[in-house]
């Protein structure tokens, strides 16, 4: 809005001087009296363009796109399958590729079937060095094994997810119970494939322990 506060002459020099108060500033401005006579629109053209400089529309941020969720939760779902079953098969590359191969990458977790009960690995790195030697060696536990999920939670953002759900595996012939846990996975989208940047899991004690 702009408001003509008050138009006055100045009698030696022959000065209008105009005060202007638009959207908060107050602006002073000096016409002569010739300007005045002949043009009087000029003092229109001026305010319209003051207010149309004033009521341009505010940019809004752009829009995070649409999430399509069954469609990103089936592919979580496909990379999660894929690292375990690539796992307990000790095919490592296939493995490896459905982690982020970053500093970044965090693991972390417990089961007392381990001497250490505790486990950890910061960074890629040491994961990739820790399951080669593993798959190459055919060391890994419980080889061959199925696992079924179930209480299965899910976040999900365009590039970034959370899930959560609780796994219990077994003999693959003889379906014998092999161990329950709860297990967390954050992953990250890197050229648009999901990849998991965080895993944690903590096994239940084995029955009458």
């Amino acid at each position: 809005m702009v408001v003509i506060l008050s138009i006055r002459e100045k009698t030696e020099s022959l000065l209008y001087k105009v005060k202007i108060r638009t959207f908060g500033f107050q602006l002073t401005c000096l016409f002569t009296n010739q300007i005045i006579q002949m043009k009087k629109s000029i003092l229109l053209f001026v305010l319209c363009g003051l207010l149309t400089n004033c009521t341009q529309p505010v940019q809004q941020p752009a829009q995070p796109p649409t999430v399509d969720f069954e469609k990103e939760k089936a592919a979580i779902q496909a990379v999660i399958a894929k690292e375990t079953e690539s796992y307990y098969k000790q095919d490592f590359e296939a493995w490896k590729s459905t982690y982020l191969q970053s500093p970044a990458f965090r693991k972390f977790g417990y089961w007392e079937g381990f001497s250490e009960k505790v486990t950890a690995n910061i960074g890629f790195e040491s994961l990739r060095e820790e399951k080669k030697k593993q798959f190459d060696a055919n060391e890994t536990l419980w080889k061959g094994s199925t696992e079924e999920r179930s209480n299965e939670n899910f976040r999900i953002s365009h590039d970034m997810a959370w899930y959560t759900f609780e796994q219990n595996s077994f003999e693959k012939d003889t379906r014998k119970f092999l161990g329950k846990s709860l297990e967390t996975r954050i992953l990250e989208k890197e050229n648009g494939e999901w990849k998991i940047a965080y895993l944690g899991y903590h096994y239940y004690p084995a029955a009458g322990e």
